[in-house]
């Protein structure tokens, strides 16, 4: 049976909710470690390694699961350094000691050292490994990975690709349901290195991170084409059985930023496998600010509190721009969505001349004209801004 995958955002009160739903597996990962991940670490709640202990011995108690992510796009090779083995050594000892199941990483070098140092803990590839092929599936397999988080940005509708990937590999596959990035998306590898690098403790308060620029470009991207908003390489609910047939093995969930009636409702639609209501609410890359609480608020005036660096007036702005996007997905008008690329190879095909999505956005996509124009010129102005250097300077 096709298992699901959910973050945590560490509040217990998930534990018995995603007990009820059968949730076998729950991830997530410190804001700030040596590592450093997918997610850039002051949108994510600031908790410490106590807490973290804690919730991992409730979900074990629960029976669920649980996996850490290493998985950052960029370490600055500072692994291949004795002060930085000392560190990644460290990381993995307590990792070791809280008894995580497994861990997800996207270098391979990780793999190899977790499965010789530390052979109790299962390796995921993150899907920031882009296995976007056959061969990448098989160079991880061979490698010991236990489980492959084939990429999203690429392969969530490529269903021939799905099958072969499924006829040749032997370990469990995995794909990200409700992620909503640009369709083979030409800011995955900065934004991932951007998000890296801002969960990453020891360079946290050097460099002074920025606003999340590839965010706020992406933003802009989907407001300027609507259509972008049905091409992004989202699953449905109702779609799940579809992967399950062809042999994907498990769905994972996000994000580990959302609040905990937010996390539990995409968990609930998902495991129902059915929704009524706007796709959005189930996409957390449309929504805006995250919950707020003080460890959150103090770990973001650490981020963007550099008044040397950054003209903090700009820095400002960014608090109108992040929130969420007003736009309305009709769910059940999107019903046999999916039977196109099931039976075509969209990847091969070129959208300006097949226009399928456009049409569907056409039935199912409803937005205020106004505001989204309105909302594209306030990114625009923005991203000017930082090509203009107004961003950094005061002026």
């Amino acid at each position: 049976m096709q298992k699901l995958i959910v973050p945590t955002n560490w509040d217990d009160a998930l534990i018995p909710a995603y007990k009820s739903l059968g949730i076998s597996e729950c991830y997530g990962k410190l804001a700030l470690d040596f590592v450093g991940g997918g997610r850039a670490g002051f949108i994510l709640p600031d908790v410490g390694r106590r807490r973290v202990g804690s919730h991992v011995r409730r979900l074990h108690d629960a029976g669920i699961q649980f996996n850490y992510l290493l998985n950052a796009g960029c370490t600055g090779f500072r692994e291949f350094t004795r002060s930085g083995d000392r560190k990644l050594q460290e990381l993995l000892r307590w990792l070791e000691r809280i008894e995580v199941d497994s861990v997800t990483v996207t270098s391979p070098y990780f793999l190899q050292l977790i499965k010789d140092r530390y052979p109790r803990i299962k390796v995921c590839a993150s899907t920031n490994a882009e296995i976007n092929s056959l061969q990448r599936a098989l160079f991880w397999e061979k490698l010991g990975a236990d489980q492959l988080t084939l990429s999203h940005i690429s392969l969530n509708r490529n269903f021939g690709l799905l099958r072969l990937i499924r006829k040749n590999v032997s370990c469990e596959l995995r794909l990200i349901a409700n992620s909503s990035c640009l369709f083979h998306c030409p800011l995955f590898r900065a934004h991932t290195s951007f998000d890296a690098h801002a969960s990453q403790s020891d360079f946290f308060c050097k460099a002074g991170f920025s606003a999340d620029y590839c965010n706020l470009f992406c933003k802009f991207v989907r407001l300027s084409d609507p259509v972008q908003f049905i091409t992004s390489q989202w699953i449905r609910p109702e779609d799940l059985g579809v992967y399950e047939s062809i042999g994907i093995d498990a769905i994972k969930l996000i994000d580990r930023r959302c609040s905990t009636d937010a996390l539990i409702e995409i968990c609930t639609r998902y495991s129902q496998r059915r929704y009524e209501g706007n796709l959005v609410d189930l996409l957390p890359t449309f929504h805006g600010k995250s919950p707020a609480n003080k460890n959150t608020f103090f770990l973001k005036c650490r981020y963007f509190f550099h008044p040397r660096e950054f003209n903090l007036f700009k820095i400002q702005e960014i608090g109108a721009l992040v929130k969420n996007v007003d736009i309305f997905i009709d769910n059940r008008k999107l019903d046999n969505f999916s039977d196109k690329f099931i039976r075509e190879d969209c990847a091969s095909r070129d959208c300006g001349s097949c226009g399928y999505c456009a049409k569907i956005a056409e039935r199912v996509l409803s937005y205020d004209r106004d505001y989204l124009e309105n909302l594209k010129s306030r990114h625009k102005k923005f991203l000017d801004d930082f090509v203009r250097g107004n961003v950094f300077h005061y002026t």
